[in-house]
């Protein structure tokens, strides 16, 4: 199967392309950078056919691939989805797959016209320790009542497109996946209402930090502080009637590591460690798994949950 990344980001260069050899379904690869973006070595460590494009325009035009990978500036994915949608092809979007509710539905409604599948990439959701934790809950008889996320890291640089509010920039767009997927994935509902807090900003009032507060149904709650101005953190508690769960890099495990999970359960403590994963390779795996099947629909369930759930955050801004 031919894949098509649309953008020759950071994240295709670092994360997507050292893993493709492992997804044994690729067997032609096309990349389009930004028409003003130099080539550099990166691609060649990919051993499959490559063929490059140095525009978007021509890659949407002449492409026949079977799948898209769209990783641009947030701005623009939902255009370049709906090109591809239209070209027939199944399509994976980076988060945020689009800025508005509305475009988000206006997505998945083209796709299932169409019989395509579509995804918003929360390839976190795909690391093993997410399925570990909540087996812990089951394995209490416990449901989660109140989550407290933080996730947040030293300022960019400058000219870094998260500082630009026309390329949709700002923390929110570029966390408030975060905060809206993990919500989704340990209460398995859509928020009730939400308090959303500016912390700071720069010029131009575009928020650089913010803090949430959403309520779910059954008295369960979601606090969340994120942002890109303070020293790295990347924490995860999840606390119920009869167990209290810690752990750290809950978005980001390196793939070499077991991450500790720490579980508190009457007054005494006890670590576990997670499997071994690579989110973005468990991912496509399960995204290729997905297309075998021709099942789409928890795709666009979750996509559809997290726009719903992110919207409900802009209503509150």
């Amino acid at each position: 199967m031919k894949i098509l990344f649309v953008g020759y980001s950071n994240l295709i260069k670092k994360r997507i392309l050292p893993i493709l050899e492992r997804i044994v379904e690729i067997d032609s690869i096309e990349i389009a950078k930004f028409v003003s973006q130099s080539w550099d070595e990166e691609y060649k460590c990919i051993s499959r056919p490559v063929k490059l494009y140095d525009d978007y325009e021509s890659a949407l035009k002449s492409s026949n691939a079977a799948i898209a990978y769209i990783s641009t500036t947030n701005n623009s994915h939902y255009e370049i989805a709906k090109a591809t949608l239209h070209a027939g092809m199944h399509t994976i979007v980076d988060k945020p797959a689009a800025i508005l509710l509305s475009e988000t539905e206006d997505l998945i409604c083209l796709a299932k016209e169409k019989g395509l599948l579509l995804s918003e990439s929360t390839v976190y959701t795909y690391h093993p320790q997410i399925e570990q934790i909540k087996s812990l809950f089951v394995k209490e008889n416990s449901i989660p009542k109140l989550i407290t996320v933080l996730f947040s890291f030293p300022p960019l640089n400058s000219d870094n497109f998260r500082y630009k509010k026309e390329l949709g920039g700002g923390a929110l767009l570029d966390t408030g996946i975060y905060a809206v997927s993990i919500g989704r994935c340990f209460f398995d509902s859509l928020p009730e209402s939400c308090y959303y807090n500016k912390n700071d900003s720069i010029e131009g009032g575009l928020e650089i930090s913010y803090s949430l507060l959403m309520k779910y149904p059954g008295g369960r709650t979601l606090i969340g502080h994120f942002g890109f101005n303070t020293e790295y953190i990347n924490h995860l508690n999840i606390l119920s009637e009869k167990i209290n769960i810690d752990v750290d890099r809950i978005f980001t495990v390196p793939d070499n590591i077991q991450n500790k999970i720490t579980v508190r359960s009457k007054n005494s403590s006890y670590d576990i460690y997670s499997a071994i994963g690579n989110a973005f390779e468990l991912y496509l795996k399960a995204i290729f798994k997905q297309l075998k099947s021709g099942e789409y629909e928890i795709l666009y369930s979750n996509m559809l949950t997290d726009a719903i759930s992110r919207n409900l955050i802009n209503k509150n801004k």
